[in-house]
């Protein structure tokens, strides 16, 4: 069998690269960017074809069922992590049988490639000539992908990592950056980036708005550093908001964001990066959408807390191992007992109320789970290390 040509063809071959393609795998290919656009498709007599591959090629994209299918179905989530073919069972009827590989570069998705077939058997090493196929596409796709990226992301990669300095930044910008109102906004979708298209969409959202934006990738996250005049936490929340709501619709799936406080001067703005991270951490953590860090600060300060006290074990070990034990030995709720009071603010009447007890047993309950932990529930300090392991051995 023919071998695919050893070298990238130039991007006015890209359509007979992709014939080449479909001859030697036995059946219609199509070349798709990272944002599912078509990029070239091939055109071999013979070869089968159905109302979804037509539609793709007339509209450019593919059709929007199939995305919302691959996305419901975990497919769009396997393609971050896996390079081999991944055949496409769809729910509804179809007269081919479809597979995808994405094309990568430098590790990064640049571009999809699907190949179809019919009632023909697919080429015996299909899975390698499939591979040799997205890396001769991949140079070529990650020019175009490098060509539409926003001029501003590798500036905000740059500053946010620290090898370009506020003052160098505020120059590209030609804005006064020790008189500027600054804010980063961050956002996420559980542990994978949030892609190109997200990317993208944010970086055209941010085109269309007055005042100074950029937006970029660092890492599995986006962020989008926002410069005015001036900035108000309330007009903060909504860049929150709208901006969340822009990228979940590019993304077709749930986006969480997050704001660190607007500060004044363009070198603070790293603060408030490190508190739109904290803050998105709170919130991917108790499955919420959209959070300000001036909004959640004693949220945000809890969960730092109780993370460090949930990797450092040593620190909590042996405080509550005897009313742990008890209870289930015993049957007892001493554990429980104890929280609601402290919960409660100490106050035996109101945590009696709450667990339908009689103030004088809540009161013996308190004397023994203190003498079985040798608690001391009159010390300050002992109440507040006792809430914080409470926090931590809380499920998460």
């Amino acid at each position: 069998m023919s071998e695919l040509p050893a070298e990238p063809r130039p991007v006015e071959d890209l359509f007979e690269v992709v014939d080449t393609a479909a001859r030697l795998l036995g059946g219609p290919v199509v070349v798709e960017d990272a944002d599912f656009r078509v990029l070239a498709y091939s055109a071999v007599a013979g070869q089968p074809n159905d109302e979804a591959r037509r539609s793709a090629i007339l509209n450019r994209r593919t059709p929007d069922r199939w995305l919302r299918w691959m996305e419901e179905s975990g497919i769009r989530h396997r393609l971050q992590r896996d390079d081999r073919l991944i055949r496409l069972d769809a729910p509804w009827p179809s007269p081919l049988r479809r597979y995808i590989r994405p094309v990568r570069s430098d590790e990064r998705v640049v571009g999809y490639l699907w190949l179809m077939s019919g009632d023909a058997e697919l080429a015996p090493d299909v899975e390698r000539l499939a591979r040799d196929f997205a890396d001769i596409v991949a140079p070529e796709l990650a020019r175009r992908s490098a060509r539409d990226a926003h001029p501003g992301a590798r500036l905000l990669r740059r500053f946010l990592g620290g090898y370009l300095p506020a003052a160098q930044l505020a120059q590209e910008l030609e804005v006064d950056g020790d008189d500027v109102g600054a804010v980063i906004l961050v956002f996420g979708s559980g542990t994978q980036p949030l892609g190109a298209v997200a990317l993208r969409a944010l970086s055209r959202y941010a085109r269309m708005k007055p005042h100074t934006w950029l937006a970029g990738a660092l890492g599995a996250r986006t962020y989008l550093l926002h410069v005015a005049p001036e900035l108000s936490e309330a007009t903060v929340d909504q860049l929150v908001r709208e901006t969340s709501a822009e990228l979940a619709r590019a993304a077709r799936a749930p986006v969480c964001a997050a704001a660190g406080s607007a500060v004044h001067g363009l070198a603070s703005a790293l603060q408030s990066r490190e508190e739109a991270d904290l803050t998105l951490r709170v919130l991917q953590a108790r499955d919420r959408r959209t959070g300000c860090f001036s909004a959640l600060r004693h949220e945000v300060l809890l969960h730092e807390v109780v993370s460090f006290l949930r990797a450092r074990p040593v620190l909590t070990r042996g405080l509550l191992d005897g009313l742990s034990t008890h209870d289930r030995l015993h049957g007892t709720d001493y554990q429980r007992t104890l929280r609601v009071y402290l919960d409660s603010f100490g106050d035996v009447r109101r945590a009696a109320e709450v667990l339908h007890l009689h103030a004088n047993s809540m009161r013996y309950r308190l004397k023994r789970l203190a003498d079985l932990a040798s608690l001391d529930l009159d010390d300050p300090d002992a109440r507040l290390a006792v809430q914080l392991v409470l926090a931590a051995i809380r499920s998460p």
